[in-house]
């Protein structure tokens, strides 16, 4: 009999063949990279004044020179437009025996300077380079700037009859959402703010120091020259003590109406929950690009521009909606109008997010946020701001553990963590809507 008809393996061969297959697939699926994410290395220490410095690089910063410096500060207040002209006042002339900005200074040195605030936090920012024949004017030139700066009246009366007036739309939706029951202040006047009240807020937040961070690529010699420079800005710092706990956000939702005519913009805000881990926060990303696009999508509606302030003990979240001219037109039909706020309200309840609902949406806003995040990801910018609003080295979720967990996390989230971080995170009952006519 012809051998032609037998199969080529036997029954136990082939058996073991699939096997091996399956463990094969299984084995590359698991070991294969699903994004292309780097982990920082950390490093710390501390100032000769006790003040926190951690120090974050990655192999790919090798062969770059840009270096971030963050002072953070921890001073808690509703007085935001203290802070606000404190740090607008150090970003003008405040250089002594100068009438430049800092940046005009700094400009030439290949190094700029910026601020960060909100209710909770305050940061100041270097963007230098590493390269010694920048470096060395630079710290020497923020040593200077840092540690006395000269707030001038000229200076300051121009920038309070410039912005008093027109507060920033972030002002009047904390003052909204917040209050702080130590003070009982009224939120419907403008507060009016001194030169002096600026230096002196400007000397308390030397004793409101949270962490100095430094973020890129130092060699042994960059590394000396940055621990010296923040040693002596910082001699006089002093460790927050800051606690949130005196201000409380608005447990009843409202809605306020500004002017009349047609209705022109909204404006609403939402108290959240402190972030506390890695998955909270890709959840806040993903509903954010959701609420955004949906909005967007609209033909009622211009454009969107939404905010997160992770501050660690009251963070919030608030967006802007511009209407658009043609369609205003129609804001007097009842039903056309009342539509359009359940719209912009709606996605603060988790039920009604769509990307809650479709699993197909959600994939693809994951999906889209993991591209930007491997580009995202090369930036010491980006980790500065990793680093000073979305960790605390006091709270739950600090910069060393988003760095070693961040790309597992991003690696295994679900639907399912979407939802259930969603519904801890939001707090649809401390929405509050400011609509704006003309």
């Amino acid at each position: 009999m012809s051998d032609d008809s037998k199969p080529l393996f036997s029954r136990p061969v082939l058996a073991a063949v699939m096997l091996f297959c399956t463990l094969a697939i299984w084995l590359l699926n698991l070991t294969a990279p699903s994004s292309k994410l780097p982990t920082p290395q950390i490093e710390k220490w501390t100032t000769t004044s006790g003040i926190p410095v951690v120090w974050l690089k990655q192999a790919e910063w090798q062969d770059s020179n840009k270096l971030e410096l963050r002072f953070s500060f921890r001073s808690v207040t509703t007085n935001i437009t203290l802070i606000q002209t404190t740090l607008a006042m150090l970003m003008s002339d405040s250089l002594p025996l100068s009438t430049a900005s800092i940046n005009q200074r700094l400009a030439p040195l290949a190094a700029s300077a910026d601020s960060y605030y909100d209710h909770e936090n305050q940061t100041i920012g270097l963007t230098l380079s590493n390269e010694p024949k920048y470096l060395t004017p630079t710290l020497s030139l923020a040593t200077n700037w840092l540690r006395q700066p000269d707030f001038k009246p000229r200076t300051f009366d121009a920038w309070q009859t410039q912005h008093q007036a027109n507060p920033p739309v972030q002002h009047e939706l904390e003052n909204v959402l917040f209050f702080d029951k130590a003070n009982d202040q009224n939120n419907d006047t403008i507060t009016t703010v001194s030169l002096k009240q600026v230096s002196d807020y400007y000397q308390s937040l030397k004793s409101s120091a949270a962490t100095i961070f430094i973020v890129g690529e130092m060699s042994p010699e960059t590394k000396q020259a940055v621990k010296n420079a923040i040693n002596t800005i910082s001699q006089d710092y002093r460790l927050s003590n800051a606690s949130a706990e005196a201000i409380h956000y608005e447990s009843i939702s409202s809605t306020i109406q500004q002017n009349e005519g047609e209705l022109w913009q909204t404006r609403s805000a939402i108290a959240l929950m402190p972030v506390s881990s890695i998955k909270e926060w890709i959840s806040l990303q993903i509903w954010g690009a959701d609420l955004v696009s949906t909005l967007n999508q609209q033909q009622h509606i211009d454009f969107v521009q939404l905010a997160f302030t992770l501050s660690p003990q009251r963070p919030w979240a608030w967006w802007s909606i511009q209407y658009a001219n043609s369609i205003t037109e129609t804001v007097s039909e009842p039903s056309h109008d009342a539509s359009r706020f359940v719209n912009a309200k709606s996605l603060v309840f988790v039920e009604q997010v769509p990307s809650v609902n479709d699993s197909k949406a959600f994939g693809i806003l994951l999906d889209n946020f993991k591209q930007q995040l491997e580009q995202q990801t090369l930036s010491p910018t980006w980790w500065s701001y990793i680093a000073t609003q979305v960790t605390h080295e006091d709270g739950a979720l600090t910069v060393e553990q988003f760095a070693e967990g961040y790309k597992d996390a991003i690696d295994s989230f679900t639907i399912e963590d979407y939802q259930t971080a969603l519904q801890h995170l939001l707090k649809p009952s401390s929405y509050q809507e400011i609509q704006v006519y003309q």
